[in-house]
């Protein structure tokens, strides 16, 4: 059973965790600002760059969202000749989703403009916040072990 002081330990390090995911995110936001793609849209395309192809499905459990939102989403990307669909020939229930070459390119350039908007930023400011949280989160696991 755990006392009182490892307890508090536990929740000062689960809100430190929150601290640290919500201070990536926003590092993330705004080296996509400039891009046109939301989060998401930008999580398909790069999920699809590393794994080749994958279905709908796939993705909903990849990103933890419903089928139908992921179809929202990639039916943008589809519109915008940014991925394609392809029906398995042996079963039509089953359609692949890819990068288009189009898709790849904007992959790409979508990666090099996220990172010239994090350095346009005060990034030192930021990677040293987010230092500094990473430590004391090690402090405090390290405490309740």
């Amino acid at each position: 059973m755990l006392n009182h002081r490892q307890t508090k330990i536990q929740f000062e390090s689960l809100a430190n965790l929150q601290a640290i995911q919500k201070q990536a995110y926003q590092m993330l936001m705004r080296g996509l600002a400039t891009t046109g793609f939301s989060m998401r849209e930008w999580g398909i395309l790069v999920y699809l760059e590393q794994h080749g192809q994958a279905t709908a499905s796939e993705l909903a459990d990849a990103f933890t969202v419903t089928r139908t939102l992921i179809s929202r989403n990639t039916w943008r990307l589809i519109q915008d000749n940014l991925i394609q669909s392809q029906v398995n020939p042996n079963d039509r229930r089953i359609v692949w989703l890819s990068l288009t070459v189009n898709g790849q390119e904007r992959v790409q350039e979508g990666v090099r403009q996220v990172q010239a908007n994090l350095k346009t930023f005060n990034q030192s400011h930021d990677l040293e916040k987010l230092t500094k949280q990473v430590e004391t989160l090690s402090q405090q696991l390290a405490k309740i072990n």
